[in-house]
């Protein structure tokens, strides 16, 4: 992103940033705070809150965690630069809590709180939770690198530091409190910060929504006819998937990133855990179908201040900034403050920053999760060592994570790595959500099906998105001046979700079910039925 100034406040230029350093501060002294306060967890409550949350205290972390960095930035460039393409984007992402809220109840009465947990509900094994964990690690890897990434960015463009290795210096210390934060505030810390971030976002949001149409003198329509002139895209920008190209490929595209995003987004790690953090079946259903309804509202605030960027700054401007329109927002925020005052751009940036903190916690919890109970607890040690150790070890898989996370990121900086956070989304909409479906629901579904369905699956996700345009063969590609893609399509969800949901069904038919998993079909639905409580 160029860096235009956070000049927008002139002399008060040292207000936002202020405000945006108290931000980090307070984030960072309640991470002690809380570290102090749960230093002696149990497991229950270091990964899941002793499953204690009601409706009211976990609706807005869990539409909190639903919001990662990518459904800020990404949604509101979309709208910009493809109007109606990007709208139908921005709410199908309501469609993937939509699944959520569907799978919300069966999912809590598993009394699991990891992804293994859940796939061995109806297939017991320790295969089955080594396989959820490399699924839980190729998803939350992805999307940690590029939360930091993009973390590291606005945070150097919010202070004005455009020195060379200035937003990796900020990706790393971003990253230090993203691994203390994680360390010891557990989930009832993630919860505290997922349901602030909530809260600043939709304000963030609202307001600049506010600032928008009273410059249209509150009218919609005006808006929009303004957005279709500033796009520069003519009738394509009214059109129906036009966002990648008239051709058939972009068609095709287009359709398979929309239904990623709307039955894949749901089924990050983070967010089963989030379930499971809920004191019954009953109490997740609702706390979902409330979440449904308040990231609706933030989808719509989405929508426009996406029509607000190609209105106000530009679709030439924001194309020239970023080909994919990532940076829209901060775009956006500097054109609103028009020379006066610089709080709404403060307010965002904070938010954005916040949402990176949250985000990159409740993966990086996730992974500790299923390091320390599903490959330590349950595969390794076979249920020896305790609660205490076991926590032990998820803070320490926590610090490794999170050093090899920023590592990564800031090895990465200046490469264009949207192809990871496509990668990640395209796996959770191709593997875990027809393993947790099948796992759920289909009495004939066992270990050789399930490992059948996530190994291959993810074989076929990382084969297709390596070999698609987003890593060569394309100006915005990882490697763009290499030219080894082969896929055609930059979302691969349309391909791998068949080719996965066949795997599944063919090892469930071929493979040759023991009479101990036989048994514990029965004891499966009773668990989904009744809500009993086992890890």
């Amino acid at each position: 992103m160029e860096r235009f100034a956070l000049a927008a406040g002139g002399e008060d230029l040292a207000s936002p940033v202020f405000g945006f350093l108290l931000v980090i501060c307070c984030a960072f002294f309640f991470c002690l705070i809380v570290g102090v306060r749960n230093a002696d967890d149990q497991t229950g409550d270091f990964f899941a809150a002793n499953r204690s949350l009601s409706v009211g205290r976990n609706t807005l972390p869990m539409a909190g965690d639903y919001i990662l960095v990518t459904a800020l930035l990404v949604p509101v460039g979309s709208v910009a630069l493809g109007g109606y393409d990007g709208m139908v984007m921005a709410m199908c992402s309501v469609v993937g809590l939509v699944v959520l809220y569907v799978l919300a109840e069966p999912l809590r009465n598993t009394g699991r709180f990891t992804l293994g947990g859940v796939l061995e509900s109806r297939a017991p094994g320790r295969a089955v939770r080594l396989s959820g964990a490399v699924v839980t690690l190729a998803v939350c890897a992805p999307l940690t690198v590029v939360q930091l990434t993009v973390a590291g960015d606005a945070t150097a463009y919010l202070l004005d530091l455009s020195g060379a290795g200035a937003a990796q210096v900020c990706t790393v210390m971003i990253g230090l409190l993203m691994i203390t934060f994680a360390a010891f505030g557990g989930m009832r810390g993630t919860t505290v910060l997922a349901a602030g971030k909530a809260v600043l976002l939709v304000a963030a949001f609202a307001g600049a929504s506010v600032v928008i149409v009273n410059r249209f003198d509150w009218d919609l329509g005006a808006l929009l006819a303004a957005a279709f002139e500033g796009s520069g895209r003519g009738e394509d920008y009214h059109g129906f998937a036009h966002l990648f190209g008239d051709s058939t490929t972009g068609r095709l595209d287009f359709i398979s990133v929309s239904l990623t995003v709307a039955i894949g987004s749901g089924m990050l790690p983070a967010m089963i855990m989030r379930i499971s953090a809920a004191r019954d079946g009953r109490t997740a259903r609702r706390s979902a179908r409330n979440a449904v309804v308040g990231y609706t509202l933030f989808a719509g605030l989405t929508i426009i201040l996406g029509l607000g960027a190609g209105a106000i700054v530009g679709g030439q401007t924001l194309a020239a900034d970023d080909p994919e329109g990532n940076s829209a927002l901060f775009l956006l925020s500097d054109a609103l403050a028009d020379g006066r005052d610089g709080a709404l751009f403060t307010l965002i940036s904070c938010a954005v920053f916040l949402t990176a903190l949250g985000g990159v916690s409740g993966l990086t919890l996730a992974v500790s999760a299923t390091l320390a109970h599903d490959v330590y607890a349950k595969a390794r040690r076979r249920h020896r060592g305790g609660d205490e150790r076991e926590v032990r070890v998820a803070r320490w898989a926590v610090l490794a994570f999170g050093v090899a996370s920023v590592v990564l990121a800031v090895l990465l900086h200046g490469w264009s790595i949207l192809f990871l956070a496509t990668y990640a989304i395209a796996v959770a909409s191709s593997v875990i959500l027809p393993a947790v479906v099948y796992s759920l629901f289909w009495k004939r579904f066992h270990r050789t099906g399930l490992l059948w369905m996530v190994y291959g699956g993810l074989a076929c996700c990382t084969v297709l998105q390596l070999s698609s345009p987003t890593v060569s063969g394309d100006p915005t590609a990882l490697f763009a001046d290499q030219d080894f893609q082969w896929f055609p399509l930059r979302h691969i969800g349309i391909v791998a979700l068949p080719v996965t949901l066949l795997l599944g069904w063919i090892g469930s038919r071929v493979g040759r079910r023991a009479s101990a998993e036989t048994g514990g079909d029965a004891k499966a639905e009773a668990r989904i039925l009744a809500g009993l409580d086992t890890v």
